[in-house]
């Protein structure tokens, strides 16, 4: 058996975790409330990838469901995207998440038990991947 390298790991773990984080929020989107098909949305950060590290990355309460407008042409409606942080975790999220930025090192394990992590996620919001 090949093993799949860390790159290769991190696509399949985004690949399931993206999809839980849509159907979870079951495609509205959180910053306009636009409801969509859970496959036509997209996983949007609050924190920037190019900035968070991969704790945040695939931290599900930095990543929620959001439309391609929002997402894309409005550069993530960060202050929106903050706002709704606030009324879901509470007012302390915004210092939580910042406090967790950084540069990560994932072994294979921690790809191969996280990616495990949100299949069983998947299953129980009764879906099929």
């Amino acid at each position: 058996m090949i093993k799949k390298t860390p790159k290769q790991l991190k696509a399949k773990l985004w690949k399931v975790f993206s999809e839980y984080i849509r159907r979870r929020d079951s495609g509205t989107c959180f910053t306009c409330g636009k409801q969509m098909d859970w496959k036509e949305a997209h996983a949007g950060h609050y924190i920037p990838r190019s900035v968070g590290g991969l704790d945040l990355y695939f931290d599900s309460r930095n990543v929620n469901c959001q439309c391609p407008g929002c997402n894309v042409f409005r550069h993530g409606n960060l202050t929106i995207y903050a706002l709704r942080l606030q009324e879901k975790y509470g007012k302390d999220i915004l210092q939580t998440l910042d406090k967790l930025k950084g540069v990560n090192k994932w072994t294979r394990q921690d790809y191969e038990t996280r990616i495990e992590d949100y299949k069983r996620k998947l299953e129980k919001l009764n879906v099929i991947s």
